[in-house]
C-alpha cells in the first residue's frame, strides 16, 4: 500500500487589468444626458388624466323660501336757494294842517336804526278840519332785503314840516334772509335703490330663482327668494348652471372612470 505525500502545494494567482473595462468621459456622460432629457419631459408634460365635460338635465330640488330685507337712506345732494324776501308794511300819515298835503311813490323814510322804509305809490292826505287831523294810510316796504327790514311799530315816527305825522302803528313784517335747502333728487333715489339691491345681492348668495321685490317707504326693499337645490354624481365637478323651469342644466366635468374587459 503506497502512502500520499503530505507536502502541501503551492499555487500562484495573478491578477492583470483589463484594459477594456476602463470608462470613457464620453461613455459616462451620455446616461446622464438621458435622464436629464427623461425628467424635463416629465415636468414639462406631465401625465394628464383624460377630463370630460358635460352639461347635464337635473331636476330642481326646492328649499324654503327666504326673505331678506335692507333699509337704505337717501342722501340728498340737490339744492334749492331762495332768496331773501323785503319786509312790507303800512304807514299812517295824519295832516294838522289846513292845507292837504300829497306824498309821492318811493318817499323815503329813514327808521331809528337807520332802515330805509319806501312809499309803494303816492297818497293824498287830506286837510285837517275842525272834526280833526286829515288822515291816510300807504303801503311801503323796506329798502333792503332779510330779516333787517322787519322793523317794529313805531319805528317810523317823524313829522313833516309842523303838521305832518308818519308812523308806522305795526311792525313790518315777511323780510326773511336768503337760504338754501338740500332735497333728494331722483338720481340719488336711484343711488339708495341700487345700494339696496347690491346688499340684498350679497344676503341673497346662491341659487335661486329671481327674487320678487317689494319697496316700503324711504327705500325699505324686501325680496322673497325660492332657493333650489340639485343632486349629481359625487365625482362630477360643477362648473355653472341655469335654471330651466323645474330643472336645472348643469355644466361638469369629471374624469372618465377607466372601462373594464373581462377576459374569459
Amino acid at each position: 500500500m503506497r502512502v500520499a505525500d503530505d507536502q502541501p502545494e503551492t499555487i500562484h494567482l495573478y491578477v492583470v487589468r483589463d484594459e477594456t473595462l476602463k470608462s470613457s468621459p464620453f461613455a459616462i456622460s451620455i446616461p446622464v444626458l438621458a435622464l436629464l432629457v427623461i425628467a424635463a419631459l416629465c415636468t414639462l408634460f406631465p401625465y394628464q388624466q383624460s377630463v370630460t365635460r358635460a352639461v347635464i338635465r337635473v331636476p330642481a330640488v326646492p328649499l324654503p323660501p327666504r326673505t331678506f330685507t335692507a333699509r337704505v337712506q337717501v342722501i340728498p345732494t340737490g339744492i334749492k336757494t331762495y332768496p331773501a324776501t323785503t319786509a312790507h308794511g303800512t304807514l299812517t300819515i295824519t295832516n294838522g294842517s289846513v292845507i292837504a298835503q300829497t306824498l309821492p311813490a318811493g318817499f323815503i323814510f329813514i327808521t331809528n336804526s337807520r332802515v330805509s322804509v319806501i312809499t309803494d305809490q303816492a297818497v293824498f292826505v287830506p286837510a285837517g278840519n275842525a272834526n280833526g287831523y286829515g288822515y291816510a294810510v300807504v303801503s311801503a316796504h323796506a329798502a333792503i332785503a332779510g330779516k333787517a327790514g322787519n322793523i317794529p311799530a313805531y319805528a317810523i315816527d317823524q313829522v313833516l314840516g309842523s303838521s305832518v305825522y308818519i308812523r308806522n302803528l305795526a311792525a313790518f313784517r315777511d323780510g326773511r334772509d336768503a337760504y338754501s335747502v338740500k332735497f333728494a333728487t331722483s338720481q340719488d333715489n336711484q343711488t339708495a335703490l341700487a345700494n339696496a339691491r347690491q346688499h340684498l345681492s350679497v344676503l341673497s348668495t346662491g341659487l335661486h330663482y329671481p327674487c320678487l321685490e317689494t319697496i316700503r317707504g324711504a327705500f325699505v326693499v324686501t325680496w322673497h327668494c325660492q332657493f333650489l337645490t340639485y343632486h349629481i354624481p359625487a365625482y362630477m365637478h360643477v362648473t355653472g348652471i341655469k335654471i330651466i323651469g323645474k330643472n336645472l342644466l348643469v355644466a361638469v366635468w369629471f374624469v372618465a372612470r377607466p372601462l373594464r374587459i373581462w377576459v374569459k
